[in-house]
């Protein structure tokens, strides 16, 4: 930081066009993103036992409780008699049973089928075996992270999560953080585009002049790795002016620090709170984005939460600069104007991310492909 050089590695490199366009790829990408940790709600959402969310995420109906022991627990929110939707969504903060709508099939808060009517008529039925579909959950950082896929229920997200959580959560307000502001909307790109554009700093002179490029250094950006997630460190301008040494460095001061979770959630980290997204592709040319502001409390005054919405508006203002650039994008690659997108050495970390998903797409068992 000290030398002004950002993080760079190898020649440069190409990622061809074609992988923001395939419908076929998008869907393989899809079922990808479900094996994978997803952050779904606020733990905040739930505050006591007995609390309970119905959503859809990524089209998968959900249902979280959270337990007696404290834990939240995800199901699929799915009868296992004839499949009706058991809970419509919406919230609630006790939860004494869930009762289908169908033919009033009922499971208890920790998902176990509690009670059939005229059960005489299914002599086969194995009750034990017939609660709903449990789904790989942890809560961390303040937010609970589902594993979709139900084949995957035997996983431990908390280990894909891994040191790089660990570090997240080491951060002042950052174990368990209060959700703020949630909201959800798509942009008309495809969602690796808006990938890409965390992993560089190159654009932000230019991209962000009339929101916050000032404020940072120009193209100065470090990368750490862990595993397939990361931390970015955008530095900024203040650090050339105050010239701080090693021994007690303050990041947050200094900089913002970006966690990427892979596939496709980032935590902005700024001095006194953080900025989860979450992308979701509805296809190769759509994304819906969830948002998640998270803060060290829940706001005691207006003048808290008029600070809160401040920090909001402006993550919203520079973010919808990257997003219509990234539409602009998705526009032109139908043109046939490029074959492939060109990426410098100090854009390294997005055409490796490229190479990441691909590898990651290519071990999907066949099975799981189809």
């Amino acid at each position: 930081m000290q030398a002004g050089r950002a993080d760079a590695q190898g020649q440069g490199s190409q990622v061809r066009v074609a992988q923001y366009a395939d419908e076929a790829q998008a869907g393989r990408e899809q079922r990808l993103l479900r094996q994978h940790p997803q952050p779904v709600a606020a733990s905040s959402s739930l505050a006591a036992p007995g609390a309970w969310l119905s959503m859809t995420h990524m089209g998968v109906p959900l249902l979280l409780v959270r337990q007696e022991g404290g834990q939240v627990q995800a199901f699929l929110n799915v009868c296992r008699h004839r499949g009706a939707r058991v809970v419509p969504e919406g919230s609630g903060g006790e939860s004494r049973a869930f009762v289908c709508p169908y033919h009033a099939w009922t499971y208890k808060p920790d998902g176990a089928l509690r009670g059939v009517p005229e059960s005489s008529g299914f002599p086969c039925l194995k009750q034990e075996e017939s609660g709903l579909r449990k789904l790989a959950t942890v809560e961390r950082a303040g937010v609970v992270w589902v594993v979709l896929d139900p084949a995957q229920s035997a996983i431990d997200p908390g280990a894909h999560l891994g040191g790089l959580m660990d570090n997240l959560e080491s951060l002042s307000g950052l174990r368990a953080p209060v959700g703020f502001a949630p909201r959800s909307y798509e942009v008309q790109a495809n969602w690796k585009l808006l990938v890409d554009g965390s992993f560089e700093a190159y654009h932000f002179k230019v991209a962000h002049r009339n929101t916050i490029a000032h404020m940072f250094v120009g193209n100065m950006q470090i990368v750490d790795e862990f595993d397939l997630n990361r931390r970015l460190y955008l530095i900024k301008s203040k650090f050339a002016q105050d010239k701080p040494q090693a021994d007690g460095f303050d990041p947050r001061r200094y900089g913002n620090l970006t966690y990427f979770f892979f596939p496709n959630t980032t935590i902005l980290v700024q001095p006194d709170h953080a900025q989860l997204s979450c992308l979701e592709p509805l296809g190769a040319t759509r994304t819906r984005v969830h948002e998640l502001t998270l803060i060290p409390e829940a706001p005691a005054s207006d003048k808290a939460k008029a600070h809160w919405e401040a920090n909001v508006d402006l993550y919203r203002r520079t973010l919808a600069e990257d997003y219509a650039l990234a539409e602009s994008i998705q526009s032109g690659i139908a043109s046939g104007a490029n074959e492939a997108f060109t990426f410098g050495t100090f854009e390294f970390s997005a055409s490796r991310f490229h190479s990441q998903l691909q590898q990651q797409l290519s071990a999907m068992p066949e099975a799981s492909q189809a």
